[in-house]
């Protein structure tokens, strides 16, 4: 793979839906090259790992080095701390990011990294979205992507709010085709601001989506 030798940007990301293998594979790369690289793996990628990660990249050191950072999910205060060092990190210091879940990334980080395409990527939720917005109400939460979406767990066990919250998000850029649908988006995108709660109800809120939106062509 040699991603060392292959980047091209100082802040690359990845996007792969088995993220641990995919950093393992990254990981036994970037370690054999020099003992300066580091690894940040989480479920939650949190202001305090955040915090860790600035000093390391802001501290004195004459050779190159790489900070790979792999996550499920990502908190909105720690983006929002490593929105400087992506854009204006020190010269010698380069930035691999990977994550199953791409769409809870704000646009503001999105925008300092450089994607790399995986060529066995797909768009999973983009085409049950559609699938869901073209059945009818009544029948949406049979749906065999549904069943299972509400049913699935992340890393460490617990009900997966952030695939749930990529899923729903993915139904605004379907809605958008039509500019009709401008208050059912503004529905959506307060729907997912809850999804990560976890004390609101995931099926609860795809109930309320299959209630709500219009059943599309």
């Amino acid at each position: 793979m040699n991603i060392i030798n292959s980047l091209s940007h100082h802040a690359v990301l990845f996007v792969h839906p088995e993220r641990k293998a995919f950093t393992e594979e990254l990981w036994n790369e970037l370690r054999k090259d020099s003992i300066a690289h580091i690894l940040h793996d989480h479920t939650v990628f949190d202001i305090d790992t955040a915090r860790s990660l600035i000093s390391w990249a802001q501290s004195a050191f004459d050779g190159h080095r790489t900070a790979l950072l792999s996550f499920h999910t990502i908190t909105i205060p720690a983006q929002n701390a490593l929105l400087k060092i992506l854009e204006e990190p020190r010269s010698t210091v380069r930035f691999i990011i990977v994550t199953s879940n791409k769409e809870m990334l704000l646009p503001t980080l999105y925008s300092r990294l450089q994607e790399q395409s995986l060529t066995h990527n797909n768009d999973t939720a983009t085409e049950a979205a559609k699938l869901f917005l073209t059945t009818s109400p009544d029948k949406r939460m049979k749906l065999p992507y549904i069943v299972a979406l509400l049913a699935q767990t992340d890393e460490e066990k617990r009900q997966d709010r952030e695939t749930l919250r990529s899923f729903i998000l993915s139904l605004t850029i379907l809605l958008r085709s039509d500019s009709k649908n401008f208050t059912h988006i503004l529905s959506v995108l307060e729907t997912a601001s809850f999804a990560s709660d976890s004390s609101a109800s995931g099926k609860s809120l795809l109930e309320y989506l299959s209630l709500t939106l219009p059943q599309t062509s």
